[in-house]
């Protein structure tokens, strides 16, 4: 499973830069964490990066 999660952080930070990469990493830690907010700004960091990259 690290192996797995290593090539996903790797293919995000190819495609979408830094901040998807953080916001990967705080939806993650906030998943499992069972924080919501942590969750949710991951979720918003990953997003905002793919959102801006396809207009």
């Amino acid at each position: 499973m690290p192996l797995f999660t290593l090539v996903v952080e790797q293919y995000v930070q190819w495609r979408f830069g830094f901040l998807a990469t953080l916001g990967l990493a705080l939806l993650t830690i906030g998943v499992k964490a069972e924080n919501a907010t942590c969750a949710g700004i991951g979720g918003l960091l990953l997003v905002a990066p793919a959102v801006t990259a396809g207009s």
